[in-house]
């Protein structure tokens, strides 16, 4: 177009495109009936031809511009350019790209649908070139190795990865460094399968397959499903985006003789090296190009022939790749004049795309054939896009019978018929048919030869789906074998005399008897899996075997912080009395065996040994005191018997004789009856004369002992009362042994009660035809914690009674050994300064009427 927007000429491709006579559009038609030309063909798009041709015409052409249009149906699509002209004017340039724009996005789509069934997959999958590089991995991989993303980028090789995993802590046990050493040195060549633990508990089996060119892929089984981070998606969309929008093209117009007319700077720049001038020859042109080495040696002159040979009267379009790595995309069209005009783009984005993506669908491909798992993708019309020979296998179909178009609903009904889905094949063909595809879904069955597959199925983002087969069969029979063992475990447990409880290295419960649970006071379902050692001590709280948590600080000591260490025992008494060793011990996995046993049998033995040590003890320390006492006692009465006695024979004065031989015989009689408190201790234990047992009045018999102690009790300036009803009945006992225990009884509460003091003798039926005698006093009184000791033999409470106190310390050890001889029992109640109570109660049936005891005695 001239400076006037008159056209000067246009090419036949013009004239094709729009589907216009050329003669109908000379030299000099304006440029407005041309561009109302273009939009009633639809050629600038949808809309409005008047108002799209009026919009066209307002354009500025004075600068260089390049845009896409589309046309109104949608069909085409044109790259359309601007020149403005030295002397006024432009030129325009339309060139289609509707097959460059759908070979892309073709391979973009293929690229796309290859990455969503890669990253669709549960299993980890990692592939690595011959040089041991990382070339691609999908994020199951990452999570499944432990590695962080940081670890895996810039294609690290497989040492690097591993040596980044041993500093996080990933190879820390001896299995693990076992693993780590393995995995460097293997010879990657050969197929390997290796299974490791890693530091989170998650277990990882990697399978290592070498490929054709000389590399390996690793998958990782039993991982969560394949995801791509939104991030590196938007990142690639962007880029793709970015390398088309930002595709330059160069435009060189040729004149008939072959020489350069005219040229942008988008051609210079892409052709940089070769200097080009306007009247250039395509000799010169191609010389200068070789010249910056554009050409191999020689290879100008061949270059030269072919571009002379080309026909350059017809559109031609062809693609070139450059020594130095760029590719360019050229396309010739005849000028009306007879030249040409050459267009270059530089391609070498969409080029390198390309073969990214048929290397990545290549490599995709044989993962996919490298895997082992079955694999069947649908797409949103529920049909087969494409499958693995594997999936067949596992799902039962024959050769051939996955293929291409064919829909789940066919190959789901095919099985059926057939008869491949086993017994059960009702209900898995009607439950595969009406599953939501949209929704992930897991399931386990099991086929008629036996072999356990894991069905998976996961949606798509395009609306398909993908199914997966996996053979489970081995860890399926692996785990009923735990299950059997583990049934065996717990009857042995359960048959066990002791309490037997498993804990992990994290002090969770693994495996517990019933027993355990009774020793420690709590119900069976506290020990279920998985309960933690400290709850287990709050359950025992709540259960009332600790009073609270102070308790348990005072009980546990140092184990309250550290419940489970090893090994280490210790004897807990419960709040029920029984007594339970509990012990600890280390298992080799790391964890902890308690065992609960009962020794409180044991314990109530050894504490019975341990009173008969100290009664034996105390005895022997009672007859050294006894013996002491018995010393002095005896020596008083003897030495005034003897020194009487050798007064006497010193031929005293006659009024003496008689106080001396008075003094002798109260000194004899002393004597003799401490030495028949000591016979009456040596015969009390023995068997009772049944002749001694005679009907006695006990009425009589208590006002007898007021009369016997009352020269005692004046002298001590004591009350002394009785109280018993005239009508008590009689008792039937040995009269001289209740009488020994009641005068003994009497003459404690007369012996320790001060001046002015009261001592009383009470009489009482008891329930049941017995009699209780209360002697009480209001004299100096006893701790209670000292009165089990007052009935022992040879005792007094303290030396300092012994000297103020007259006696042997035997009166209540003998009057309790009557007592029990007669089968009655003798109580003390006593307080410091508040007197003493003893209580003896004859047992029941030992009394009758005083009529009846006058015929017996008659």
């Amino acid at each position: 177009m001239d400076g006037e927007d008159r056209l000067i000429l246009a090419n036949g491709a013009l004239w094709r495109e729009v589907g216009a006579d050329p003669a109908r559009f000379p030299a000099g038609t304006p440029l407005r009936d041309i561009l109302s030309l273009l939009a009633f063909r639809g050629l600038l798009g949808p809309g409005d031809p008047a108002a799209l041709a009026a919009e066209a015409l307002a354009q500025d052409r004075s600068t260089a511009r390049v845009w896409h249009k589309c046309s109104a149906d949608g069909a085409r699509l044109a790259e359309v350019t601007t020149l403005p002209l030295p002397g006024g004017g432009f030129v325009l340039c339309s060139i289609d790209i509707t097959t460059l724009q759908r070979a892309e996005g073709h391979a973009r789509a293929t690229a796309a649908l290859l990455e969503r069934v890669l990253g669709a997959q549960r299993g980890g999958v990692a592939l690595f070139d011959k040089a041991q590089r990382l070339v691609l991995h999908n994020p199951a991989y990452r999570r499944h190795s432990g590695a962080t993303p940081e670890l895996l980028a810039g294609h690290p090789t497989l040492r690097e990865i591993m040596e980044g995993l041993a500093k996080a802590g990933e190879f820390l046990t001896s299995e693990g460094r076992e693993h780590f050493a393995t995995g460097v040195s293997a010879d990657r060549r050969k197929p390997r399968v290796a299974e490791r633990e890693r530091a989170d508990g998650l277990i990882v089996r990697f399978a290592s397959s070498p490929q054709s060119d000389g590399g390996f892929l690793i998958e990782a089984d039993d991982v969560t499903e394949l995801r791509r981070t939104e991030d590196e998606a938007r990142r690639r969309a962007a880029l793709i985006d970015g390398v088309l929008e930002a595709l330059p093209h160069g435009i060189c117009v040729w004149t008939h003789d072959r020489r350069v007319a005219r040229f942008n700077t988008a051609y210079v720049r892409l052709m940089e090296g070769a200097p080009l001038w306007v009247g250039d020859t395509l000799q010169d042109v191609i010389r200068r190009r070789a010249e910056a080495c554009e050409y191999g040696p020689g290879e100008a002159a061949e270059v030269y022939a072919r571009e002379i040979a080309r026909d350059t009267s017809r559109p031609q379009e062809r693609r070139r790749l450059r020594p130095n790595g760029t590719t360019l995309d050229v396309r010739t069209a005849p000028l009306p004049d007879g030249g040409h005009v050459s267009v270059i783009t530089d391609i070498t984005a969409v080029w390198r795309a390309e073969e990214e993506a048929r290397r990545r669908a290549a490599v995709l491909e044989t993962a996919m054939a490298s895997m082992r798992h079955g694999l069947i993708v649908y797409g949103p019309d529920r049909k087969v896009i494409t499958a693995n020979a594997l999936a067949g296998a596992l799902a039962g179909h024959e050769p051939g019978e996955i293929r291409p178009g064919r829909s789940v609903d066919d190959l789901v009904t095919l099985l059926h018929v057939t008869g491949r889905l086993g017994p059960d094949g009702d209900r898995l063909a009607r439950a595969a048919l009406e599953l939501d595809r949209s929704k992930p879904y897991r399931g386990v069955r099991k086929t008629p030869e036996g072999r356990v597959l894991e069905v998976s199925s996961d949606p798509t983002p395009d609306g398909g789906f993908v199914v997966t087969h996996v053979d489970i069969t081995a860890l399926a029979t692996a785990q009923a074998e735990a299950e059997r063992r583990a049934g065996i475990l717990q009857v042995m447990l359960d048959n066990i005399r002791h309490g037997i409880c498993l804990f992990d290295a994290e002090g969770r419960v693994v495996m517990a008897n019933a027993l355990a649970a009774a020793m420690t006071g709590l119900q069976p379902e506290a020990f279920r899996p998985g309960r933690t050692v400290f709850e287990l001590r709050q359950d025992q709280i709540r259960a009332g075997e600790y009073v609270s948590n102070r308790d348990m600080e005072v009980v546990l000591g140092e184990r309250l912080a550290d419940p489970l260490r090893a090994p280490d025992r210790y004897i807990r008494r419960r709040a029920n009395g029984l007594i339970v060793e509990v012990t600890t011990d280390r298992t080799p996995d790391g964890g902890y065996v308690r065992t609960y046993s009962d020794v409180t049998e044991d314990w109530r033995i050894r504490d019975e040994l341990e009173s008969a040590r100290i009664a034996a003890e105390a005895a022997s320390q009672a007859k050294s005191r006894f013996l002491a006492t018995m010393s002095h006692e005896l020596r008083t009465p003897l030495s005034a018997v003897i020194g009487f006695a050798e007064t006497l024979l010193a031929d005293p004065a006659p009024e003496q004789v008689a106080e001396y031989a008075e003094a002798v015989r109260d000194a004899g009689r002393q004597l003799l009856s401490l030495i028949e408190d000591i016979l009456d201790v040596a015969r009390a234990a023995g068997p009772q004369d049944a002749a001694a047992r005679m009907p006695v009045d006990v009425v009589a018999l208590a006002a007898s002992l007021r009369e016997a102690m009352r020269s005692a009790a004046t002298e001590a300036h004591l009350t002394l009362d009785v109280e018993a009803t005239p009508d008590l009945p009689h008792a039937v006992c040995d009269e001289r042994r209740l009488r020994r225990i009641l005068l003994a009884l009497l003459d404690n509460a007369v012996k320790f009660t001060p001046p002015g003091g009261r001592a009383s003798i009470t009489v009482t039926p008891e329930e049941g035809g017995g009699l209780a005698f209360r002697i009480t006093d209001t004299g100096i009184g006893m701790p209670p914690e000292q009165i089990p000791r007052a009935f022992e033999p040879f005792t007094q409470l303290e030396s300092s009674h012994a000297r103020r106190f007259a006696g042997s310390g035997l009166g209540l050890h003998l009057s309790q050994v009557l007592a029990e001889a007669m089968g009655a029992t003798l109580n003390l109640e006593s307080a410091p300064g508040h007197g003493t109570t003893a209580t003896l109660r004859l047992p029941p049936g030992i009394t009758i009427s005083p009529t009846a005891a006058t015929q017996e005695t008659t």
